[in-house]
């Protein structure tokens, strides 16, 4: 069994990894904020990972230069500590290389970390985007569920639980390179009913501007995290379709495959099951 440092380990990406490594027998490190680990402070990521042969981490939703701070600090305190093994959730696909966007190419200054094992975990759209404690009045008293693509287009959708499953087995299997997470292809439409299903009352997928999502993120995430994944979102739409990503390295090497709509459904997160006890 292992020390394993997991950042955020409260928060939406990281709890069910943190619960997932525990179960397994690991002894788990939370690191955030609140126990003063900062990814600006050098110095407290060097206490924070003393000790510790693994570290898992998404970085925040942070887009400008400090990004790029954030993964040289984080590189440069892992190797000086001496952990085994660094996992990455890059939160989304990357590109091959680095392209000058501070957000995408900090996660590669991570990966390039000086350590024995690093390991790149791209899960495609979190299904949870769309149940998250922004979207609770709209699902509420509207029943929408709002979200800035098509409701007829099948997207590859993966839930959180699905994510926490591919980090322990890259753990626990020693496992090292870089592996998309493609989850089951839904179309908006689809992703509304198993909603619906779960809470006992008829959803509708409603298509919103991604200005419109930045606006209802702001409240919860800040004014510079909703205007840069408004502008994701707005530079996504204006692309070209992209492919649907292979999902034969992860399932070779993790053993990995993403549940159905239906299962992610039945153990939707605590916004949900909050819904539904205010429903009742």
């Amino acid at each position: 069994m292992r020390t394993i440092a997991v950042h955020g380990a409260t928060g939406s990406q990281s709890a069910p990894v943190a619960s997932r490594l525990s179960a397994a027998g690991h002894e788990v490190r939370p690191l955030s904020r609140s126990v003063g680990v900062d990814f600006l402070d050098r110095l407290s990521l060097d206490a924070a990972y003393a000790g510790v042969d693994t570290v898992v981490l998404h970085l925040p939703l942070v887009y400008d230069e400090r990004a790029l701070v954030m993964a040289d600090n984080v590189a440069d305190a892992a190797a000086a500590a001496g952990v085994a093994h660094l996992v990455l959730n890059a939160s989304a696909p990357l590109p091959p290389q680095p392209i000058g966007i501070p957000f995408l190419d900090a996660r590669h200054r991570v990966a390039a970390a000086d350590v024995p094992r690093v390991t790149v975990l791209q899960p495609t759209l979190y299904l949870e985007n769309v149940v998250g404690p922004w979207m609770t009045s709209r699902i509420l008293a509207d029943g929408i569920v709002a979200y800035p693509l098509p409701g007829d287009v099948p997207v590859p959708w993966v839930g959180t639980d699905d994510v926490a499953v591919a980090v322990e087995r890259a753990i626990s299997r020693d496992v090292t390179g870089w592996f998309v997470l493609p989850g089951v292809p839904a179309s908006g439409q689809e992703i509304a009913v198993a909603i619906g299903d779960r809470l006992g009352r008829p959803l509708r997928w409603q298509t919103i501007t991604p200005d419109q999502y930045g606006d209802l993120l702001r409240p919860h995430l800040g004014d510079h995290a909703a205007d840069n994944v408004a502008a994701t979102y707005g530079a996504l739409a204006a692309a070209p379709p992209a492919p649907m990503p292979d999902p034969a390295p992860a399932r070779e090497a993790l053993d990995w495959a993403p549940r159905d709509l239906a299962a992610w459904a039945a153990r939707l997160p605590a916004f949900t099951r909050a819904v539904l006890a205010a429903a009742s």
